[in-house]
């Protein structure tokens, strides 16, 4: 009897690889959100304590990163601001997460009047570049962390509202879409139940890219008095004090532009990454 040739045992299918820009991201945002939340319980000194008699020491003369012209720790006030940048830089995002969201699929929902008059007032707020439209709601309403959210989230708003917008009509001519407008579903259950999952993914990459956007504008605001009062830290404060300095104290300056530096980078990697695991074909073209 003749031996059948055994079959080839399958090739298991090969480990799906996390993009590099996904775990340099990670860690680097990661290694933030540690810092932002050990702030909250430690910091090798207070941030707002003054101490004149070690103005303007150097770094390793008195703390790690030396201190500013009133005597306070550089590094305790770096760990604060943290905290500072990213719990406002989220709040941001995540109001215009909200907002843009329901008035983009909303919009692809109902189409009509209601989409034109959402989408040409998401464009209106476009038109205005964003630090300008935080600057007009701050000087409006005054400093502060709620007028700083208010003011960057309503410039992330139309980012995505149109964003929203685009990814559901294409969610809206899918097969299931339509079978389960022929079942009876009403418009705004399928948004929910069918739309919106389907465009988290997208949102999420956005999500990520806004932060670091976020964060420089908070900077900026600090920066320019417009940000959260003192004595609260916060980067662009320090930078602000630190200009005065630049000659006789550099690293005033160095500190806390390197921490919104690597701070947007980590951001911007991690969308990055988030992009191309959702889709893979992507980091295939790089």
């Amino acid at each position: 009897m003749s031996e059948q040739a055994a079959a080839p045992p399958l090739a298991p299918r090969a480990a799906r690889r996390w993009p590099s820009t996904l775990v340099t991201g990670g860690a680097i945002t990661g290694a933030f959100i540690l810092i932002a939340l050990l702030s909250r319980i430690w910091t090798p000194e207070s941030p707002t304590r003054i101490h004149m008699a070690l103005r303007l020491k150097p770094p390793l003369a008195a703390g790690l990163l030396g201190t500013d012209p009133f005597g306070r720790d550089v590094l305790s006030m770096l760990m604060a601001g943290t905290w500072t940048s990213l719990t406002t830089a989220l709040l941001s995002v995540l109001l215009g997460l909200l907002v843009g969201v329901a008035l983009g699929s909303c919009a692809a929902a109902l189409r009509g009047r209601f989409e034109e008059v959402a989408m040409r007032g998401a464009d209106v707020i476009f038109a205005f570049p964003a630090i300008i439209t935080a600057i007009m709601v701050t000087n409006i309403f005054g400093p502060g962390q709620a007028t700083a959210v208010t003011a960057i989230g309503i410039f992330i708003i139309p980012v995505f509202a149109r964003l929203a917008r685009a990814s559901a009509l294409q969610i809206w001519a899918r097969d299931f879409c339509l079978a389960a407008q022929g079942a009876g579903k009403g418009r705004l259950r399928i948004t929910i139940e069918h739309v919106i999952p389907n465009i988290a993914g997208g949102l999420l990459v956005q999500a990520t890219i806004q932060l670091a956007l976020a964060i420089l504008i908070e900077a900026g605001l600090s920066y320019l008095g417009l940000g959260l009062p003192p004595p609260t830290p916060s980067w662009g404060r320090m930078l602000n004090d630190a200009q005065t300095f630049l000659d006789t104290a550099p690293w005033l300056a160095v500190a806390p532009g390197v921490a919104i530096a690597l701070a947007v980078l980590g951001f911007n990697l991690l969308g990055d990454g988030l992009r191309d695991l959702f889709d893979p074909r992507r980091e295939g073209r790089r």
